[in-house]
């Protein structure tokens, strides 16, 4: 008997693991983020922006191991328009009145799109850009960032407290002042 109970409640937890949600990113094009950013006025969010390229394969683990992450997911949908960017793609994008193209006949590696190398100034990939809800800039962090990594920083641009503190001061006291009141406010349903 006991031993079917403890097969019971195993089964039920193994079922309840498997049928958690996962929290996925509301990845947008950059037209579609800042339509939204302009129907949200004054209470519009920071753009952030996963510079990538399909040979990257940093990119791809970027995608697979950070990304994935239900609390960075939360984190990016809360604070950003969260933009998914080919940077050798051929898309037209006009930000603010100007139009950047790609090098639509140039595929492949070295084909960078026009507002990747003048706009956002990325030199390697993956590279995540934050931007203004101007479009303004705000810094860019370049290269593979676990989650654990990442979160300190989308907290600390996505709350604006680039304003008035370092990031390094702020990455010092992030897990003991900030985290838990962040984990609970994101998680609340």
């Amino acid at each position: 008997m006991k031993l079917k109970t403890l097969l019971i409640a195993i089964i039920a937890v193994v079922f309840s693991f498997s049928c958690t949600s996962q929290t996925k990113v509301d990845w947008m094009n950059i037209n579609k983020a800042q339509k939204q950013a302009s129907k949200d006025g004054k209470n519009a969010k920071r753009y952030f922006i996963d510079c990538y390229t399909s040979w990257c394969g940093w990119c791809k683990r970027l995608d697979a191991n950070t990304f994935s992450n239900d609390t960075i997911a939360r984190l990016l949908n809360k604070y950003y328009y969260p933009v998914k960017f080919d940077a050798e793609g051929s898309d037209e994008v006009t930000i603010n009145g100007k139009t950047y193209k790609g090098n639509g006949s140039r595929k492949g590696r070295g084909a960078t799109h026009e507002l990747v190398s003048t706009v956002f100034q990325v030199r390697g990939y993956p590279s995540m850009v934050f931007r203004n809800s101007d479009f303004s800039p705000v810094t860019i962090i370049p290269g593979y960032l676990d989650a654990k990594d990442l979160e300190p920083a989308l907290v600390f641009f996505g709350e604006g407290y680039d304003k008035n503190l370092s990031f390094e001061e702020f990455e010092k006291v992030y897990a003991e002042k900030y985290r838990a009141n962040i984990i609970k406010e994101i998680y609340k349903k």
